[in-house]
């Protein structure tokens, strides 16, 4: 299993994985993890933690990106909350193909 699929399978059930502050190792909460994904986890734990900062970085891009359009359309701080729920809600597989509409449509 790939660390996306990992990534995937965590997110599509409800477990949203974290790094510790010393981006070493992965938090997840208490017993909610089968003995497969834990041994999903351990298996790639490395390329996980990266694939987590590769998915934190997107979508700190993609918020920055959906702004410039709220930005170009003088949205109010509800729109913009809006705006940002909506991304945050963006299944992970499809943000880079958001950030790329964003990007097209509301240059820097």
């Amino acid at each position: 299993m790939t660390p996306e699929a990992i990534l995937a399978d965590l997110l599509e059930r409800g477990i949203t994985p974290k790094l510790t502050p010393d981006g070493t190792g992965i938090e997840v909460p208490a017993g909610r993890l089968t003995d497969a994904q834990r041994q999903a986890i351990r298996s790639c734990k490395a390329e996980l933690i990266a694939c987590i900062q590769e998915s934190a970085r997107l979508t700190c891009e993609l918020l920055d990106a959906a702004m410039r359009a709220c930005d170009h359309w003088r949205d109010g701080p509800e729109a913009r909350e809006q705006m940002k729920k909506e991304v945050t809600e963006t299944p992970p597989h499809l943000r880079a193909d958001l950030l790329d509409h964003f990007r097209q449509n509301y240059p820097d």
